[in-house]
């Protein structure tokens, strides 16, 4: 078993910044990523959304006409916009890789970062078994950090193919602009994709709102200047609606909604994105082995130091990010890694 000062299972805003905080203090560290190096955060969520969001401005204001310009043939081509956005993604990552290599072999940094590739379970309290390409490894941790972030929430009956009906992940997925889209769900990622895709005017956008009016748990005058923008660009909301049934049909899908006053409506789309929040990935980690008692959410409950609290006590194990039930936010999520190690320390 190798052993590390601090074990961190997730390179994502939380694990990265925490494993950058621990060779400031001088440790040695394990990072562990199962999937892409920045998790969620670089590859499907804010680096890559907020990336298409900028195109799907730079591409709405060289098409407006009440500047005193106008542009002529102008076009987009989805796979071009996603090359771009790819590009964004991989150059961060490569910067984050570039990092790690550094501290992982500099002979004047008394910390040192090892990343290691696989998927991670807990044997006990102390020690974990991550699964890689080359076979088991058993790492072991005087500190361990959960940043195990989170996933798209699944919606109940509703199964996502890749290719028709997608979450947020799925965006990579599509090979071309969907000529019609129903975005379900009206929160931050709802509002988001609406706006990327009525930017480019290449889709007819649907949006679902189960409750009266877009982003209900921010203030109303964010939600009103939202909802203004969304109108302006075309996008059809359905207030107070709920889905009913999707129906494949070869050449489209046929969706039934149900409106609170009692009446239906049936449109047709050629895709469907599921947005509707995100959950906890938790569950993977096993981590009844280490005696952790997750929330009914999925999370883990921590106290000021991001301390995760085992039968209402801290210990040694940390949490941070998304994992952790707060605000769903990089930055939050950086500050949470940074101030856990800072606590080891």
């Amino acid at each position: 078993m190798l052993n590390y000062d601090l074990v961190i299972i997730g390179s994502g805003p939380a694990g990265f910044s925490a494993a950058v905080r621990g060779v400031d203090f001088g440790m040695k560290v394990c990072l562990i990523e199962g999937g892409h190096l920045g998790g969620a955060g670089i590859m499907n969520g804010a680096l890559t959304s907020k990336t298409m969001y900028e195109l799907s401005q730079d591409f709405s204001i060289a098409g407006r006409v009440d500047r005193g310009y106008r542009a002529s043939a102008l076009s987009v081509d989805y796979n071009q916009v996603l090359k771009t956005v790819l590009h964004a993604a991989k150059e961060k990552q490569y910067q984050m890789r570039s990092q790690i290599e550094t501290f992982a072999h500099s002979p004047e940094s008394k910390g040192k970062i090892t990343l290691l590739r696989g998927m991670a379970t807990f044997i006990d309290a102390h020690s974990l078994s991550v699964a890689t390409k080359d076979g088991e490894q058993v790492v072991g941790g005087k500190n361990i950090l959960i940043a195990t972030g989170s996933k798209p929430r699944e919606y109940p009956g509703l199964e996502v193919d890749g290719e028709r009906i997608i979450d947020s992940n799925g965006i990579t997925s599509l090979k071309k602009f969907p000529e019609r889209i129903i975005v379900i769900g009206s929160g931050i990622i709802g509002c988001e994709f609406s706006t990327i895709f009525s930017n480019f005017k290449q889709t007819e956008v649907h949006l679902l709102d189960r409750a009266k009016r877009v982003l209900p748990y921010e203030d109303e005058d964010i939600s009103e200047y939202v909802a203004r923008n969304l109108a302006n660009n075309g996008v059809i909301t359905h207030h107070t609606a709920q889905l009913r049934e999707i129906i494949k049909h070869p050449d489209y899908l046929e969706v039934i909604l149900d409106y609170d006053d009692g009446h239906s409506k049936v449109i047709e789309v050629d895709v469907a994105l599921i947005a509707i929040g995100r959950v906890s990935t938790l569950d993977r980690l096993k981590p009844q082995n280490a005696g952790l008692k997750p929330t009914e959410r999925g999370t883990l409950e921590i106290d000021g130091s991001c301390r995760v609290l085992i039968n209402g006590k801290p210990s040694h194990i940390y949490a941070a990010g998304d994992v952790t039930g707060h605000s769903q936010l990089y930055s939050v999520a950086e500050l949470q890694g940074r101030r856990a190690v800072e606590q080891m320390a």
